[in-house]
């Protein structure tokens, strides 16, 4: 009784923070195994380490010489939190530094059992001042990629050369739904050395920010498996399951421990106390490294294995700048986003400097046609005060030096008046073509063109050209992955506005075509989604998801450039929309989410079909259509004050389809519209459109035979 109390006192002291802990999964067994699969030499070479790694450094040596370790931070980030701050980053190598050191004030809570085993292991972590050309950095870079959300080998971007720097890559998610994980130093030899290094969440990093004092042991963890340490019960992702070890002399035989720290835990070996405490276990107690453990760290380091002994080496010291006795003051690299990238004209948009290497002490904005509130200010706001693409420019500086970035055709501003009213077809032969906007977040390859050809009856259309030959790309040719892989890229193309307000019955059709790559259903994951807004994309709501097998109209391409060549490649989707009197400027968003086996995507023929209510058109009197009715064979003149330069007219048929657009800018005009010339118009109903800045009007147009 007097041993279930203690235990349950010992739980209480040492485990304050177990009920809401994040459980922590390292991904290291699933990548070994794999590895391993493709190259069993690998695990030999890892069992052979093992064999040596107790030979050079005694335990408690008090000459022990400290090494040095460079270290890089490439924070991949889609502009969300998991953009986390360089202040979050100096912490996590401040607690990596206490706990390879010893330093950890948590230490004191070891239990006596391992007192004695509590190792000063002798090795720092520096951040590199100097980067692989030799330029001033603080260490950390932030990269804007999509692969933010892959987490995996080929999420690792720009690696630097992994003799000189241990590389950290911090991402949004991790596959297999992992914390995080690092190769041993064996298994990244040879062609895996692209490999090297390791991933890890957002919120595994430090005990601020996205991160937490819960989980900032994690990044401790993960180095000890760079340096070869196993888990306290072997090379599994299984804690709890069966007794084992990891093959280090003073770390007891164990089963491990997941979100549990029982303290007096004896489940292998009668009457020994497990190291619960230790960073490699699951406990989220941990506190210590062993002195095995330290002597084996050490020695690996000193080894070849990996190219871990180069990263000592004073050459490795000079060319990172870890040599440097002060850390230098390096000039910023200019970086802002904004929280819209499509607004209504004159509607506040907010932009944030978020520039890194140094801090920032000038700032000078540039807004195409903006008005901030500041123009020096880390988060402007910005409204623009007329439509169109504009154009964004920052320029940051510091003492040390300057940097700019310059976006063209960065935001998009809208018209506060509708580009088309009611039903409307859209079959891209037209001008109307080029009023989509185009959104390509990530400025790659892969992006929505208008293309002369391959459309429905081989006519204009839009085309995002995903296709990539990978038909030789296997597990050595990592550089295939880093520059051209597409899973996870997003791409959009949101349409000209529509004035629905009077439109009821509405259903938007469109005609699409699209091929993959795959050849198993598994890896179809790529998904169309339409979005609408009638905000000016403020805010977009999901109208239909098309994903997987269902998106395919031309089954697998195997690795072939696809393009539609007959009209059975295409198919036509549709979904209702539900209109409102709130939807005078609504758009609607073509939102396409690639796989690594896309291929192409096309899209035509957009049709907002729908019953126009004729009784709400405007009948003002400075907007004329005679003779109303007209004759096929004859022409009609279009009256009216031009009160907003441009005004468009159109010409549209009883669906919506537009057949005739003409931009006015004069002020007072007539516009004769020759009906047997210019459109070859038979017996009918038809609108006539004027759209400005200040209104929408429409008139209908009756025509009869000659």
């Amino acid at each position: 009784m007097k041993n279930k109390a203690l235990i349950f006192i010992w739980l209480l002291l040492f485990s304050p923070f177990l009920s809401f802990s994040q459980e922590f999964k390292c991904g290291l067994t699933n990548k070994l195994a794999k590895i391993y699969a493709e190259d069993p030499q690998l695990e030999k070479d890892h069992e052979e380490l093992f064999k040596n790694g107790f030979q050079t450094v005694k335990k408690g040596d008090t000459k022990m010489v400290v090494f040095t370790i460079p270290i890089v931070f490439h924070i991949i980030h889609y502009n969300g939190s998991e953009n986390i701050s360089d202040a979050q980053v100096y912490d996590a190598v401040s607690i990596l530094n206490e706990d390879f050191r010893a330093l950890n004030a948590d230490s004191s809570l070891i239990i006596p059992e391992f007192k004695s085993l509590f190792a000063d292991v002798g090795i720092e972590f520096k951040l590199a001042s100097k980067d692989p050309a030799g330029n001033c950095t603080n260490g950390i870079e932030h990269i804007y990629s999509h692969e933010t959300f892959q987490g995996d080998d080929y999420s690792k971007l720009n690696q630097w050369h992994r003799s000189k720097y241990l590389n950290v890559w911090v991402v949004d998610k991790m596959e297999n739904g992992v914390a995080g994980y690092a190769y041993y130093p064996t298994a990244v030899d040879g062609t895996n050395f692209f490999r090297d290094g390791i991933i890890i969440l957002n919120n595994y990093i430090g005990s601020f920010g996205t991160g937490s004092p819960n989980n900032s042991r994690a990044l401790t963890h993960e180095i000890g498996h760079y340096l070869g340490l196993a888990h306290p019960w072997g090379s599994t992702n299984e804690p709890g399951v069966a007794c084992g070890d990891d093959f280090i002399p003073d770390t007891p035989i164990t089963r491990g421990s997941n979100l549990v720290c029982n303290l007096a835990l004896q489940q292998c070996q009668t009457g020994v106390i497990e190291n619960v405490q230790n960073y490699m276990d699951y406990s989220y107690c941990s506190r210590m490294f062993t002195l095995d453990q330290a002597t084996a760290m050490r020695n690996i380091l000193q080894g070849e294995a990996g190219n871990r002994n180069i990263l000592l080496s004073e050459s490795t010291r000079v060319a990172t700048g870890i040599d440097l006795t002060s850390t230098p003051i390096c000039a910023p690299i200019a970086d802002f986003k904004s929280d819209l990238k499509v607004v209504c004209l004159g509607e506040n948009v907010q932009f944030t400097d978020q520039s890194y290497n140094a801090e920032v002490t000038g700032r000078q904005w540039f807004f195409q046609d903006g008005v901030a509130n500041s123009l020096t200010a880390v988060n402007p706001i910005v409204s623009f005060s007329s439509s169109g693409y504009k154009k964004v420019k920052l320029i940051v500086s510091n003492a040390t030096g300057q940097d700019s970035v310059v976006a063209d055709n960065y935001i998009f501003v809208s018209t506060d008046w509708a580009d088309f009213t009611g039903p409307t077809a859209i079959d891209f032969e037209t001008q109307v073509a080029n009023w989509f906007i185009v959104d390509n977040p990530e400025n790659n390859d892969g992006n929505f063109e208008l293309i002369s050809s391959n459309g429905v009856n081989n006519s204009r259309c839009y085309r995002l050209d995903n296709f990539k030959d990978v038909s030789n790309a296997t597990q050595f040719s990592p550089m295939y992955f880093y520059n051209e892989r597409l899973g996870g890229t997003i791409d959009a193309l949101t349409t000209p506005s529509f004035d629905l307000s009077t439109t009821t019955n509405v259903e938007v059709s469109f005609k699409y075509a699209y091929a993959t790559n795959a050849d198993a259903l598994d890896n179809i994951t790529e998904t169309l989604r339409i979005y609408s807004s009638r905000n000016c994309g403020k805010t977009w709501n999901l109208r239909e998801t098309i994903s997987g097998a269902e998106l395919l109209t031309a089954g697998s391409f195997g690795y072939s450039n696809f393009v539609p060549s007959t009209n059975n490649f295409w198919k036509t989707a549709s979904f209702v929309y539900n209109a409102s009197n709130q939807d005078v400027n609504t758009r609607f968003k073509f939102e396409f989410t690639a796989s690594d086996y896309s291929n192409n995507f096309y899209l035509d023929d957009i049709n907002i079909s729908g019953i126009l209510d004729v009784n709400t058109i405007s009948g003002a009197t400075d907007f004329n259509v005679y003779p109303n009715p007209g004759t096929t064979d004859g022409a009609i003149m279009v009256s009216f004050y031009n009160d907003a330069n441009p005004t468009t007219i159109s010409v549209m048929d009883a669906l919506g389809k537009l057949l005739y657009a003409y931009e006015v800018t004069a002020m007072n005009q007539d516009v004769e519209i020759n009906l047997s010339e210019k459109l070859n118009l038979s017996a009918g109903c038809y609108f006539i459109s004027k759209n400005n800045k200040v209104d929408s009007s429409s008139k209908k147009l009756i025509i009869t035979n000659k």
